[in-house]
């Protein structure tokens, strides 16, 4: 049977990883759906922990990737040429779950299939303190097993931050699209002062996007609003209300 990892890049799926490596478990592939928008700091992860990996000869990260066709003759390898594209925002917006089956499913059924393995075992990241999401994943027959290793383990989100940094790995911090409508405030204003070009690129997003009764990322307000209320210390926003995250983690 191969076992492989849907690897989301985050805490939770680096832990599940180490912990893996640590009790000398088989692991046949890692593999990490790239939508084109991570941030930095999550590809920076990507080289840096594959260099741990192999170094303690387990298989290197494989990167997959997904597409989409806009119009009749374009096709679009990027989440965000999708939406510039097709002047809308992320779908989990307007409340059509998330974006995750086109750009994260999707690549991974494709890469399985390419593959050709049928007997597969899929470890998926979910924590101790999550067992709703595995209970959710379970509804869906991919046709595969499915095991949940963090829950197996009774491994908690501060148990897979001190895994991490029992390794010596520097935390991989967030795994999201730098355009997620699901980030904080924080984590807004944060892209908005250390990455301003990226903020450009969320706002062109906003600003192109037909939002109809959508007002922007935020849903019911716009990340160009929160910024410049931000740098005015408005206090407009002080009760942030933000977007569940809906990102898919391999089920």
């Amino acid at each position: 049977m191969k076992q492989i990892v849907s690897y989301g890049a985050g805490t939770n799926s680096t832990a599940m990883v180490i912990d893996l490596v640590n009790r000398g478990e088989q692991i046949d592939a890692i593999v990490f759906s790239d939508t084109g928008g991570e941030r930095p700091e999550t590809y920076r992860h990507l080289a840096d922990f594959n260099e741990w990996l192999m170094a303690r000869g387990y298989p290197a990260i494989e990167t997959v990737k997904g597409y989409a066709k806009v119009g009749d003759d374009v096709i679009v390898e990027t989440l965000e040429e999708e939406c510039l594209l097709r002047n809308q925002l992320p779908g989990i917006i307007y409340g059509f779950g998330s974006c995750s089956d086109k750009w994260k499913k999707r690549p991974f059924k494709r890469w399985l299939k390419e593959k050709g393995w049928q007997d597969v075992t899929q470890f998926i990241g979910f924590d101790a303190g999550e067992p709703y999401r595995a209970e959710r994943g379970d509804m869906f027959d991919e046709g595969y097993k499915k095991r949940y290793w963090l829950i197996e383990r009774g491994l908690f989100r501060k148990d897979c931050i001190a895994i991490i940094e029992a390794a010596g790995i520097k935390p991989p911090g967030k795994s999201a699209c730098f355009f997620c409508p699901s980030s904080k405030k924080h984590e807004i204003l944060e892209l908005a002062k250390n990455n301003p070009a990226l903020m450009r690129r969320a706002l062109a997003m906003e600003r192109t996007a037909d939002l109809t009764s959508i007002k922007g990322l935020g849903r019911s307000w716009s990340w160009k609003e929160l910024v410049e209320y931000d740098s005015a210390q408005n206090d407009l926003f002080e009760c942030f209300v933000g977007i569940p995250c809906d990102c898919w983690d391999g089920a």
